[in-house]
């Protein structure tokens, strides 16, 4: 018996449980599908998935989104999630590893002189590693420095394979943070001919091999917890000798390392321009992630006669420190925007460059998350036979710090846009917070949340009679018009002219007011408040809501009014009820105005005021444990 303290070092017991246990089911169980039968019995390609799998999934995944912590954490600054995964899953890993690296003989030689000479005592993880150095004869720095103590990351990668006298030479190359040892071996047929390991701190290798394989393949047990198993191998055979044979399943599956895995599924779609749109969406997204991920979703839209659609790319890195995730990708997006003109003789294409990260360090599980992303614009608008195109881009700073009873966010943007036909320019900087506090905790869940927002445009070169709305702050949040960076999708992006109920779609930005009204419109300066209150009635989509503001309008530089020498500055005030889900959907019936809005929608009917917000856009969306655990 080992007296190891669970609480400050849990994985010198759950985790080498954990290494023993699925150690014990490989062994006994070597064609077991435990994991694959708990997920939906194997269903959507989730087949043949083992128990060992379980801990290199879950780990895989976790870490792909840069929410990952170390192993040697103390118990209490686990993420909920994290627990389970590091604590236990990925400790299994790791000695897995280091077992396959020492190979079975000298590993459990190690193990019993260590659990000997500690036996009812009290070991700490300094004593485990030098029983196992000492034993071994090795230096296992890469284990209990890179692995245990941080969480740095494994990349190993086959280079290349040359002919050379009576056998081959294969290059290997670690591309990772980890100067762990690295398994290659060569296959025929899917059954291990040879296998050699390259020693731990060597950055390149160059290991020969006899001939007869068809291919070659680092970890062939895939017992390394690597994040990226892409790079792994090289088969004789084919003209691409390091990509994998495409694999093409419907809507979801595993990563497959032996594959390029391709999903696909029928979509079908819609706005006013494009009418309805039927297509195809074809991704590579699965569990666990891509190092490079990609979604092609193109339609043939029937009111374009055309194909219309969206395209993301992005290629997601781990750092070692500052930065838990960064992501560089690219968004592609063209759709018909106009009633006009006929077919494709009216569209918008725009083009998104982005940088997105995640702030922080991965060593404690922190009530704060932190985002950043900077993303550029080219949009052209085609027009019959004339065109507008615009150029800009945007740097968003996102701070949030959540507990299980309140939450509090903060939103810094600033953007710039230019009109490269008229040399029209704009800039502005916009400012939100928001504080959520669950006021009934019981089973039945209610929230308030309280929003405060502050924007000023300082660069507004523009002919306001022209172009005033489209580069304007709302009191409403954005329509399509003012959707400058095509943040989201809209149903009627340019509807202005004729509106209709899908012209009443606004996204929940600027001055937040569950409004349609065009009034309230600005190119200077705005704040606002906003309250909405869930109401505890199940299944919790009820809710009240009330918001005011003022803004400025009508002023020169110096924030007065030119005609009366005075300040100008507006209010307006609404309430109401509401249908909201989560933050995808919303549903908006105002009861009440402050009198300029209510005038502002003269004599229209009341079916006009209510508003609705729907967000399709999920790719520009983060991913933290406090969301997943909370």
């Amino acid at each position: 018996m080992l007296g190891t303290n669970e609480r400050v070092h849990g994985w010198m017991d759950e985790g080498l449980n954990t290494l023993n246990e699925v150690r014990y089911v490989q062994t006994k169980y070597p064609e077991n599908t435990a994991l694959s039968n708990m997920v939906m019995n194997g269903r959507f390609h989730l087949n043949d998935l083992s128990h060992h799998d379980l801990s290199d999934i879950t780990y895989r995944v976790i870490a792909g989104i840069g929410e990952d912590q170390p192993i040697e954490t103390h118990s209490v600054e686990f993420a909920p999630i994290n627990y389970g995964v590091i604590m236990y899953q990925k400790t299994g890993l790791v000695f897995t590893y280091l077992k396959d690296y020492l190979g079975d003989e000298l590993f459990d030689e190690c193990m019993r002189t260590y659990y000997s000479e500690w036996e009812f005592k009290h070991p700490q993880p300094e004593d485990l590693r030098a029983v196992l150095e000492r034993v071994s004869k090795k230096d296992l720095g890469w284990l209990f420095d890179d692995l245990i103590n941080k969480t740095n990351h494994i990349d190993y990668k086959v280079t290349k394979v040359r002919k050379h006298n009576d056998g081959f030479d294969v290059w290997v190359k670690n591309n990772g943070q980890v100067d762990g040892p690295i398994e290659v071996a060569t296959l025929k047929e899917g059954a291990v001919l040879q296998s050699k390991w390259v020693e731990p701190g060597k950055k390149w290798a160059i290991l020969h091999f006899e001939s007869g394989f068809d291919r070659v393949t680092i970890d062939p047990g895939k017992d390394i917890p690597e994040l990226n198993r892409q790079n792994n191998s090289w088969k004789k055979n084919g003209l691409f000798k390091k990509l994998e044979p495409p694999k093409i399943e419907f809507l979801f599956g595993d990563n497959e390392s032996e594959a390029t895995n391709i999903f696909w599924t029928p979509t079908i779609g819609g706005n006013v321009y494009d009418n309805f749109m039927v297509g195809v969406a074809l991704h590579n997204y699965s569990l666990p992630y891509s190092k490079v991920n990609y979604l092609f979703m193109p339609f043939y839209s029937f009111g374009r006669q055309f194909v219309s659609g969206v395209g993301e790319l992005s290629v997601s890195y781990q750092p070692k420190q500052n930065l838990k995730l960064s992501r560089l990708g690219i968004s592609v997006k063209s759709f018909k925007h106009d009633t006009v003109y006929r077919h494709n003789d009216s569209y918008f294409l725009s083009i998104g460059p982005y940088w997105f990260a995640k702030i922080g360090h991965r060593s404690y599980d922190s009530p704060v998350s932190q985002t950043i992303r900077v993303q550029s614009i080219y949009k052209k608008d085609q027009f019959g036979p004339t065109h507008i195109e615009h150029a800009g881009g945007y740097a968003e700073y996102n701070w949030n710090y959540r507990k299980p009873n309140y939450t509090i966010n903060a939103k810094l943007r600033n953007e710039y846009i230019t009109n490269t036909n008229t040399s029209d320019q704009m800039a502005r900087i916009l400012f939100e917070t928001t504080y959520s506090y669950r006021y009934k905790k019981r089973k039945t869940k209610g929230w308030i949340d309280v929003r405060a927002f502050i924007g000023k445009q300082y660069l507004n070169d523009f002919d306001k009679d022209v172009n005033g709305y489209q580069y304007s702050m709302s009191l409403a949040g954005s329509d399509g018009i003012q959707d400058l960076f095509v943040d989201e999708y809209y149903f009627a992006r340019n509807n202005v002219a004729s509106p209709s109920s899908w012209s009443q779609q606004r996204n929940e930005n600027m001055g937040g007011f569950k409004s349609t009204s065009y009034y309230g419109t600005t190119s200077d300066l705005m704040t606002t408040g906003n309250i909405y209150l869930q109401l505890p009635i199940k299944p919790g989509i009820f809710g009240v809501f009330a918001d005011f503001g003022a803004f400025w309008n009508n002023i020169d530089s110096t924030g007065v009014n030119p005609e009366t020498n005075s300040i100008k500055v507006n209010t307006a005030a609404d309430a109401g009820l509401a249908i909201r889900i989560s933050n995808f959907f919303g549903v908006y019936f105002p009861l009440w105005m402050s009198n300029e809005l209510d005038q502002s929608f003269g004599n229209s009917s009341y079916l006009t005021k209510i508003r609705f917000t729907m967000k399709f856009n999920i790719m520009n969306k983060s991913i933290n444990l406090s969301g997943l655990s909370n």
